[in-house]
């Protein structure tokens, strides 16, 4: 039996291929590969598929002329057909990601029996082709809990991934914790009657359906993020049902999570995730401490101080506080109880942040699920009152604010000149 302390062999997933078709992000695809190097995964194949119509950046993302250090780490194939000929050669069996009625959960599929797996990624914006998606043995794809309906494809990438290790080399691992302390809500299901005379019956509802697929006792800190880090992590937070967020600005300059442009792009996440600003790591801590939430660190790289994250029994505590230095490359070990990192055969980087934390709380969920039954986990009727408030009343700051800068914006010149603009076009039939 290995040592849960030391990370696999150098053989990790060496029979596992990567397959990415038609990228079109360089960010995403250096971050898929950073994800292939912590598992060492050495087998990564890119399909530019120039027979079809696609993005245009998608032929500059694979032109690996200007980025030797991806085109060093990868095989360029020139078609789907061709890279489906190469792996029906050595036997692998084609595994797609895709939102498909015909899917399988990512946790209800078993990684180990077939020995060579292809793994299939599509391009961000429009997914994997057809041809791709029919050639494929199964679909697979990662359950999620929130508004938004899917995940980055890089973070998406680094959760399967992380599933396949722990299926194929964690299996040793002991049984997760059951807890006495836990226990479900048999009181009847709150109703929006009275919520807020304001709201309309269907907004209330929409709140209401969102705030039951939200999980209890979870929050995640996030010290020092950037704003491209955070919305990328809301986007995760929102997606695995998590309902608050906690930044703390101590080293960096501070912006509004509810306002900001780059944090907005986390389709609409930060509007469904609630968030709490600190100004320094003592206050966060406090705070913590007085809500009686267990805070575990996630270090960015693997070290001797934290435990593989596989498992782990500090995922099933009823109230958990998953706190991430985003400037660090360290744990400070006193503001956290323990700390869990994802075990890696290479000596790389680590995952990008965003991905860190999605891969975090995917195997938050899972281990969650796995040791309770259904309804364990979900708010109180109280929580999912307090919840719905704050959504009610951050939706109705945004229409409000929304509505004062359209208005804004048709009063000005500019806007004037772009009417008869459009009047003009549409008179010329264009």
């Amino acid at each position: 039996m290995a040592d849960l302390g030391v990370p696999c062999s150098a053989a990790t997933l060496a029979s596992i291929a990567v397959i990415v078709e038609n990228p079109s992000d360089w960010n995403n695809l250096e971050r898929i590969l950073r994800a292939c190097a912590v598992f060492n995964i050495i087998d990564i194949r890119l399909v530019q598929d120039t027979t079809k119509p696609q993005d245009p950046r998608c032929r500059k993302c694979l032109n690996l002329n200007d980025r030797p250090e991806i085109g060093g780490a990868c095989r360029l194939l020139p078609s789907t057909s061709n890279c489906l000929d190469e792996l029906a050669v050595h036997g692998h069996m084609s595994v797609a990601t895709a939102l498909d009625e015909s899917s399988v959960n990512l946790y209800d599929f078993d990684f180990g029996k077939s020995n060579k797996i292809a793994l299939w990624f599509g391009q961000e914006k429009h997914g994997l082709t057809d041809e791709a998606l029919c050639a494929a043995a199964t679909k697979i794809f990662i359950p999620m809990s929130g508004m938004v309906q899917s995940l980055n494809v890089a973070a998406s990438s680094s959760i399967i991934l992380a599933e396949v290790a722990r299926q194929r080399f964690f299996d040793f691992l002991p049984s997760l914790p059951k807890s006495s302390k836990m226990s479900a809500h048999p009181e009847e299901p709150v109703s929006g009657e009275n919520l807020a005379s304001a709201a309309s019956s269907a907004r209330m509802d929409k709140f209401l359906s969102v705030a039951r697929q939200r999980q209890r006792g979870l929050i995640v800190v996030l010290e020092d993020p950037d704003r491209l880090d955070a919305a990328a992590i809301l986007r995760g937070c929102d997606a695995f049902g998590v309902s608050e967020v906690h930044f703390i600005f101590e080293a960096t300059k501070a912006f509004d999570p509810l306002a900001n442009r780059q944090v907005m792009k986390s389709e609409g996440s930060n509007l469904w995730v609630c968030s709490r600003i600190f100004e320094s790591v003592m206050d966060c801590r406090q705070h913590l401490d007085q809500r009686g939430f267990t805070r575990v660190g996630i270090a960015p790289t693997q070290d001797d101080s934290g435990a593989p994250f596989f498992n782990a029994p500090s995922f099933c505590e009823e109230k958990l506080a998953l706190w991430l230095s985003c400037n660090s490359s360290y744990v400070n070990a006193e503001l956290v109880s323990s700390s869990v990192h994802v075990p890696s055969t290479a000596k790389v980087a680590g995952l990008a942040i965003s991905n860190l934390m999605a891969v975090m709380l995917a195997e938050v969920t899972r281990c969650r699920k796995t040791a309770y039954p259904q309804g364990y986990w979900s708010l109180s009727n109280q929580e999912q009152r307090a919840y719905v408030h704050w959504c009610l009343a951050v939706h109705t700051k945004r229409h409000a604010t929304l509505e004062q800068a359209s208005q804004e914006a048709s009063a000005s010149p500019e806007y004037e000149r772009l009417g008869r603009l459009r009047a003009e076009l549409k008179r010329q039939g264009w």
